[in-house]
């Protein structure tokens, strides 16, 4: 199979092995791009992106000391054994 062909999305991950199950891309062919492709990870750049959906609100965070206090009071919760029957 010719690369020549093929668009850019066919290599991307998201659908490459489709691709290759299917056959429009072979084994050869996909290592044969994957050692083309330059090696660009000093180019790298770190950012972040905020996601409040997945903050907290303070009140839902509880220290440490509080949750070991409620499994100890759970403890102290459970019904004591009944005297034995005389």
């Amino acid at each position: 199979m010719s690369n020549t062909k093929l668009n850019p999305w066919d290599w991307d991950l998201r659908v490459r092995e489709r691709n290759v199950k299917a056959g429009v891309i072979d084994d050869k062919d996909l290592q044969k791009h994957l050692a083309g492709l330059a090696d660009v990870s000093d180019q790298v750049e770190s950012f972040s992106v905020p996601q409040p959906a997945l903050e907290l609100p303070e009140a839902a965070l509880a220290p440490e000391d509080d949750i070991d206090d409620e499994e100890e009071d759970d403890v102290d919760d459970e019904p004591a054994e009944a005297p034995p029957a005389s």
